[in-house]
C-alpha cells in the first residue's frame, strides 16, 4: 500500500535495459583509465632505467679514456745518491727534476744541489744522481787514467744499468726482445731498483742462459 505522500518511481522494461548499460560503460572507461595510469608509470620507470644505463655506459667510457690517457702520461725515473730514499718512482710527465728529488724524500744534507738544473723537465727511464758537496769536484781532478778506471769499474762503461735503461737500450742486449724489456721494466717498478745484476734472473723469463749472455754488458749502478 502506498503511504500518503509518498513517491513511487517505475522505469520501464528499456529503461532498465539503458540504466544497466550505462552502468557498465562507467565501469569500463573506469578500469582503462586504471590502466593507463599504471601503463603509463610502467613506461615512465622503463624511460628512467634505459637514461640511468646509458649514463653510466658514458661515464665508463669517459673513465677508461682518463686512466688511458693517465698511462700515457707517466714518466719513470731513477732517483739515487745523496737522497733519503733512493729508488725508481712514477711521476706525471712534465714533471721537472725538483719534483722527482721531493718524490724521494728529500735530499740529505750536504747535497750539491748547485749542480743540477732542477726545473729540468724528466725524460721516461732518466737517471737523476745527488752529489755531495765537492764530489764532483773531486772526480774532475783525478788523472784521466784513474777516472777511466773509475768508471769502468763502477760498470758505466759501455754497459746497460738495468735500473734506469729505457725499453730500446734494454732490448740492445743479448736474447732481450720486447716481451723480456716489458718484464724488466715492470719487475723494477714493483720491486725497485735491483740490488745487483744476478737479481734480474728474478724477472720472469731470464733463467740461467739469458744471465750468462747478458751478465757481461749489465749493470745496476
Amino acid at each position: 500500500m502506498k503511504e500518503e505522500g509518498e513517491i513511487v518511481i517505475s522505469f520501464s522494461k528499456r529503461e532498465k535495459i539503458m540504466i544497466v548499460i550505462i552502468v557498465v560503460l562507467f565501469v569500463i572507461n573506469i578500469f582503462q583509465y586504471v590502466t593507463h595510469i599504471n601503463t603509463s608509470e610502467n613506461v615512465g620507470q622503463q624511460i628512467k632505467l634505459e637514461t640511468q644505463t646509458i649514463d653510466e655506459q658514458s661515464q665508463e667510457k669517459v673513465d677508461m679514456q682518463t686512466n688511458k690517457t693517465y698511462e700515457q702520461q707517466k714518466c719513470v725515473v731513477y732517483v739515487c745518491g745523496n737522497v733519503k730514499k733512493p729508488g725508481v718512482y712514477e711521476l706525471l710527465s712534465g714533471s721537472r727534476v725538483n719534483d722527482a728529488i721531493e718524490a724521494a724524500g728529500g735530499v740529505l744534507p750536504n747535497s750539491d744541489l748547485n749542480s743540477l738544473n732542477l726545473a729540468e723537465k724528466l725524460q721516461d727511464g732518466q737517471k737523476i744522481y745527488i752529489p755531495k758537496i765537492g764530489e764532483l769536484q773531486s772526480q774532475n781532478n783525478l788523472p784521466s787514467e784513474i777516472a777511466q778506471n773509475s768508471t769502468t769499474s763502477s760498470g758505466q762503461s759501455g754497459k746497460i744499468n738495468i735500473n734506469t735503461a729505457s725499453k730500446e737500450e734494454l732490448k740492445t742486449l743479448d736474447r732481450i726482445g720486447d716481451k723480456l724489456a716489458d718484464r724488466i721494466i715492470e719487475y723494477r717498478q714493483k720491486h725497485g731498483p735491483f740490488k745487483s745484476i744476478d737479481e734480474i734472473k728474478n724477472v720472469n723469463g731470464i733463467g740461467e742462459k739469458i744471465f750468462e749472455a747478458i751478465k757481461d754488458s749489465i749493470t745496476v749502478q
